[in-house]
């Protein structure tokens, strides 16, 4: 056996790891709310209490499939714990899954390794010596240039922030407000026309064209689905507003073919009814994210997640193909297979900090002001999560979950 691990044996590693820990968190979603904490679940199950916490840090708190490798109690644990959960009446299909990942598990450490201990050790010896911290970006900054050069598509920037709360009106429902600035897209004779992503929704149903508006309207609840904000977009796009379109979930915007020329696009989308509140017997989990479909040299992203589902949530960050369908998913684990392996993290901030600061990015602070005056929304009922990436993956969907625990 090799004294180290190769990048590529790291990489299904991880990925395996992922796979068994998405495997062990639906098991664990299934269990009472109450026994979903360290010291809940330990009395629930009647376990060892190291195994639980472990259990619990893994599932809340492993950003990837190497840390869960790591974080996770021995193979012989966890079968312990399986058992428990299947004498308190466990789903009989969650058991057998988590008895799966489990033997896969085994596996994994006899393929690589002696014990779990020696595979943990390889992984950290192995990962010291793995690609300079840079790599990936510039990795990444190399694909921008060369889906420039074929495209001849670029954006200077992409920021999205969203208000994502109960919905007053209808509290079976939450309620998101977007507002999407790209800066500085530019597009070549033959390229794509830029296009922003409309929600598959109850409230996007009816959708047709967006509506002009200026930053000064002040509409929160009567906010359309989509608005074009004149003041934050390109004369030229906004004299050609007859010609906006929809095409299934995208709104097809109207787009100057002229590499030389580069146009501004400012849009607040309103969803009214997003989905059912978790609250309110709707699926545990909600989701934000921002697709790079134009190749991007810096995305910032952030989300103002209302304070009563904030408590009840754990947060987490990835980055997925575009094209997998989160409709129907309540726990992002079960995307281990179509998550790339590469940096998303995640930041938490106060409602009121100065974001101009935090991202680097002089127009952040002018554009969650913005936000918020549209909305009519008051800052100091949300928490903030942030993200930002330089030369994100092109064509990929950078993604935040918020799994709730409710029963």
């Amino acid at each position: 056996m090799s004294k180290t691990l190769s990048r590529k044996e790291l990489s299904l590693i991880g990925r395996e790891g992922e796979r068994i820990k998405s495997g062990l968190s639906n098991l664990v979603e299934d269990f009472p709310n109450h026994a979903k904490t360290i010291t809940g679940m330990s009395k629930w199950l009647k376990a060892n209490k190291s195994t639980c916490q472990r259990m619990v840090e893994t599932i809340n708190k492993a950003d990837d499939g190497l840390q869960v490798i790591h974080s996770l109690p021995g193979p012989a644990g966890i079968k312990g714990f399986i058992d428990l959960a299947q004498e308190k009446g466990s789903s009989v299909k969650l058991v057998e899954e988590a008895r799966e990942v489990v033997q896969r598990f085994e596996n994994l450490i006899y393929e690589y390794s002696r014990s779990h201990s020696a595979l943990k050790k390889l992984i950290d010896d192995s990962s010291s010596v793995k690609e300079a911290p840079n790599s990936k970006r510039d990795n990444r900054a190399a694909l921008f240039e060369s889906v420039k050069a074929i495209t001849g598509e670029t954006m200077e920037s992409s920021f999205s922030a969203f208000i994502l709360k109960e919905n007053e009106q209808a509290p079976n429902y939450l309620q998101q407000f977007t507002l999407t600035y790209y800066e500085a897209c530019s597009a070549a004779e033959n390229s794509r026309p830029i296009m922003m992503p409309i929600a598959s929704c109850e409230s996007s149903a009816g959708f047709d064209k967006p509506e002009l508006i200026s930053q000064d309207e002040q509409k929160s609840d009567q906010l359309p689905v989509a608005s074009i904000i004149k003041e934050l977009t390109s004369s030229s796009i906004v004299d050609s507003f007859d010609s906006f379109s929809r095409d299934g979930n995208w709104m097809v915007v109207p787009t100057q073919l002229d590499s030389s020329v580069s146009q501004n696009l400012g849009v607040i989308k309103h969803y009214p009814k997003l989905q059912q509140s978790p609250l309110h017997g709707g699926k545990k989990a909600s989701c934000v994210g921002v697709h790079t479909r134009y190749p991007t040299k810096t995305l910032y992203i952030a989300c103002f997640l209302e304070k009563k589902f904030a408590m009840r949530s754990v947060a987490n960050a990835g980055v997925y193909s575009s094209s997998s369908d989160i409709n129907n998913i309540s726990n992002p684990d079960s995307l281990w297979y179509d998550r790339f392996h590469d940096e998303a993290d995640l930041g938490l901030s106060e409602p009121r900090d100065d974001f101009s600061e935090k991202f680097d990015y002089p127009l952040a602070n002018e554009l969650v002001e913005q936000l918020f005056a549209m909305s009519g929304c008051n800052r100091d009922d949300y928490t903030c999560f942030l993200m930002k990436v330089d030369y994100p993956i092109w064509s990929a969907a950078y993604r935040m979950f918020f799994q709730y625990a409710v029963d």
